[in-house]
């Protein structure tokens, strides 16, 4: 039997997968897409939250976001605006969308002007790719000035002035990182009690020991921005009670409210059971 035929057979049994994956997504998207038109809008955050298991997209969870504001589940709105930014940071339309979910719900800020322009998770690689362009030139500059060059005053104006800002593009580096670390502790809370309704005059509160019957440390507004605290080993600080809930330990990015909150009542920005890319 021929080599090639074996070989588009096994090419065959590996894509099928993929290829129901994507019909089904898309399936699921237009189904989504014609309930939304409908005015159905459970439905269509049904097909769309389904969608989301076959593959992840700045529209899919836009769409997704757009639907939660207009159904009054403003923290489910705003974690999936944050979900979209991520996979499309340039989207000026989906940015603008968070901002007004966030100032028409008074939802408070976690990021301060500048680290939002200059040192967010989303420009690490731009980061990178400047300390880098900035080593490599600056050495190739050095390595000319020393072998063709004699003049013993410029090296002295080159290389403090390239170590400098070397030193500073790293530390821009280092601090974008930092951002981008946070980004995968990073919740926004929403009321998992109630389906629909203004959500946004729901308090939720933090915990001062993990389980209900505990009392309450401080309170937060669904779609407020949260950080989980890591444990010694690096993996979410998390606790079981004994009803079999967890809960997680918390924190605002100011270290002004820390408590514990149960893990239906927020949800990951990077979510935890599969990957945005």
């Amino acid at each position: 039997m021929s080599t090639f035929p074996q070989i588009f057979r096994l090419i065959l049994i590996f894509l099928y997968p993929v290829t129901i994956w994507s019909t089904e997504q898309d399936r699921l998207f237009y189904d989504a897409v014609r309930a939304e038109a409908s005015g159905d809008f459970d439905s269509a955050i049904k097909f769309y939250r389904d969608a989301t298991k076959f593959g992840h997209s700045a529209n899919l969870h836009g769409n997704l976001a757009n639907l939660y504001f207009k159904n009054g589940e403003y923290g489910k709105s705003i974690l999936h605006f944050n979900r979209a930014i991520i996979l499309n940071p340039s989207d000026s339309t989906l940015l603008a969308n968070l901002n007004f979910a966030m100032e028409s719900k008074n939802i408070p800020k976690t990021e301060k002007q500048f680290v939002k322009n200059y040192l967010s998770s989303e420009l690490l690689s731009l980061w990178i790719i400047v300390s880098l362009s900035i080593f490599w030139s600056g050495l190739l500059l050095l390595i000319y000035l020393v072998n063709f060059r004699t003049n013993k005053k410029s090296l002295l104006f080159v290389i403090p002035t390239w170590l400098l800002i070397l030193f500073l593009s790293s530390y821009g580096t280092t601090l974008c990182y930092s951002q981008y670390a946070k980004l995968e502790r990073k919740v926004i809370v929403f009321n998992a009690d109630v389906i629909s309704g203004d959500l946004n005059s729901t308090k939720i509160h933090l915990r001062r020991f993990a389980g209900e019957s505990n009392s309450a440390n401080t309170t937060v507004v669904p779609g407020e921005a949260l950080f989980v605290d890591e444990g010694d080993d690096g993996k979410p600080k998390s606790h079981r009670v004994s009803d079999g809930g967890i809960w997680f330990l918390v924190r605002d990015i100011e270290n002004n409210k820390k408590g514990w909150i149960k893990e239906d009542e927020f949800g990951w920005v990077l979510p935890k059971n599969g990957s945005l890319f």
